[in-house]
């Protein structure tokens, strides 16, 4: 039976049968894998803990008829704070539903494996129960996320007409409409013929274009207001939601 090696984050797992377990992961080569670990709910499996959720592992995977099965699993690096936080755990659940509904198998990014594993090191490092840091955090994983697929919006001209935009960044304007439907911002032409556009004002903007452009290094330490974190997580969540179907 040929095999073939894996450097994967767990994703998510099921049971199956009396002692077995079904596992996605996210592969750096291969994307989106399933496989069977057997045996591997049983007490004194030979996976012991390493296949337990959001950890990045190192796999041997035999190629099977219906399923892969995984032979060997060595660990990586395991995020072990994650799953003693309730809030930690939720907010990784929700990245790797999204990784799980937008990528197919038999493709992979690694920007977005890199992506991902950077995500789950920094939400393991926060204290414990720190929201707001993970709510920082989900905007970074979800504009990024859009940027990697190719849904990036329009924040320097106007989503529909393409009107170059002057001087946004600037701390006296007060209201730049932001249409989640087109894809960006808007013109003032533009904003009166659109509906449910956003109104964001300087901070938000800044904070948005901070979040498609900056490195995790520089986005780290940087410092938010709470109703622009509320707003912009609100606008990410809402746009990923549209342009992915992914809810």
């Amino acid at each position: 039976m040929p095999s073939y090696k894996a450097k994967a984050v767990i994703l998510k797992s099921y049971k199956l049968g009396e002692s077995d377990k079904i596992i996605k992961l996210y592969s750096q080569q291969d994307g989106i894998i399933s496989a069977v670990a057997k045996g591997a709910r049983r007490i004194k499996s030979k996976f012991g803990g390493r296949l337990e959720l959001f950890n990045l592992v190192d796999l041997e995977i035999a190629t099977g008829r219906n399923l892969d099965i995984i032979t060997q699993a060595e660990i990586i690096k395991n995020f072990k704070n994650i799953s003693s936080d309730f809030y930690k755990f939720i907010f990784c659940e929700l990245f790797s539903e999204v990784v799980l509904k937008t990528q197919s198998s038999g493709g992979s990014s690694v920007v977005l494996f890199k992506l991902l594993y950077v995500c789950l090191n920094e939400i393991d490092s926060l204290d414990y129960e720190d929201i707001e840091s993970l709510k920082k955090i989900s905007c970074f994983f979800g504009s990024k996320f859009i940027k990697i697929i190719g849904y990036s919006p329009l924040l320097k001209s106007c989503c529909r007409c393409n009107l170059d935009m002057k001087e946004l960044y600037s701390f006296h304007k007060s209201s730049i409409p932001f249409s989640i439907k087109f894809g960006g911002i808007l013109c003032e032409k533009c904003s009166s013929l659109v509906e449910s556009a956003v109104k964001l004002n300087a901070s938000s903007y800044r904070f948005l274009c901070d979040l498609f452009n900056l490195k995790i290094e520089d986005f780290r330490d940087m410092e938010v207001n709470p109703q622009v974190l509320k707003k912009i997580y609100k606008l990410i969540e809402n746009y990923m939601i549209y342009h992915t179907d992914c809810k």
